[in-house]
């Protein structure tokens, strides 16, 4: 979901709390207005389309506050109650608005359903109509690409996620639109319902899309692993009296990163240029990717042999990421 570059702008937790407050501050006075726009002119005109279209809207003003509270609780520190930071908070209230989009893509779906079997489709002043919806398809574009940006600036899911949903908007927006153009100039009553009934469908798989990744990142894997596995090999390989990285483990919680791997040294070498070496590992990890947040290196002896749980070492990370 969040895009990477080795060279992005690194922002502290305070910076990051700051750009997201302000992105969900403006999505909560846009969506606000407009989702005020759209109820009260289905109230004049009985447009069901832009009711249904208001209501997603109003939806959007709950993720931007959902949005505000992840941005708060995950910019804290680490304390003795949570030793691993609160970044994970992210993850909950991505996963929270992967429901909501997933029930508002029923909600549109069975209101289209319903309003194309009833053939209710009569419409007073329909221009009112065909003007909100064009600036619903303006405003939401502006603010799906201002938030999309700052969120991968940041490295925040669930901001992403929020300018998914309003990308989303975009389409049901400009279902509404095409749908009372055909109203007004070809008289077809029932094209505005199918096409709602498509873009739900849309809708729809967005959030089970997003709903599995975040399942994914709660059970410790996330498709973006693979480019810190990478680094992981790449890094190793620098350091000669490194052998054999192996049970190799990285977890993802919100937009940082937490390492734990096993590598083998002469068994020759004492205790503190061990230490030294998995050291110099861990501050060349860290320097590649500012986002690991912690690593921990387990020293063995070389051609150690020892039954261990599940890691994935040079091979396993090849054949699985680099399919």
């Amino acid at each position: 979901m969040i895009e990477n570059s080795k060279k992005e702008q690194i922002f502290n937790n305070s910076e990051r709390e700051k750009a997201a407050v302000k992105a969900s501050w403006i999505g909560v006075f846009i969506n606000g207005l407009l989702a005020f726009l759209k109820l009260l002119i289905a109230f004049f005109t009985g447009s069901i389309a832009i009711l249904a279209d208001g209501i997603d809207t109003a939806t959007d003003i709950m993720t931007s506050f959902l949005t505000l509270i992840a941005s708060k609780i995950s910019s804290k520190p680490a304390d003795e109650s949570h030793p691993f930071g609160h970044e994970r908070a992210e993850t909950i209230v991505t996963k929270v608005m992967s429901l909501i989009i997933i029930y508002a893509g029923v909600q549109v779906l069975i209101g289209a359903i319903e309003s194309l079997v009833k053939g209710e489709a009569f419409i007073e002043s329909p221009f009112l109509v065909f003007w909100i919806s064009l600036i619903s398809i303006i405003t939401k574009f502006a603010l799906y690409r201002y938030k999309y940006v700052i969120g991968n600036k940041i490295r925040s899911s669930s901001l992403v996620a929020d300018a998914l949903n309003m990308r989303n908007d975009i389409l049901t927006s400009l279902s509404v639109l095409i749908g009372i153009l055909c109203y007004i100039f070809l008289d077809i009553k029932w094209v505005d319902p199918v096409v709602a009934i498509i873009v739900s469908i849309f809708i729809f798989k967005v959030g089970i899309e997003m709903f599995i990744e975040t399942s994914d990142e709660f059970m410790g894997s996330s498709r973006e692993l693979g480019e810190i596995y990478s680094n992981i090999l790449e890094v190793v390989e620098k350091f000669e009296d490194a052998h054999n990285p192996h049970k190799i483990r990285v977890r993802k919680s919100g937009y940082v990163y937490f390492i734990e791997m096993h590598i083998e040294v002469n068994g020759e070498m004492t205790v503190k240029e061990a230490n030294n070496l998995a050291y110099k590992i861990e501050n060349e990890l860290k320097n590649m990717n500012p986002y690991i947040k912690d690593v921990i290196i387990h020293v063995e002896p070389l051609g150690n042999v020892e039954v261990e749980e599940f890691g994935l070492d040079k091979s396993s990370i090849k054949r699985i990421f680099n399919k």
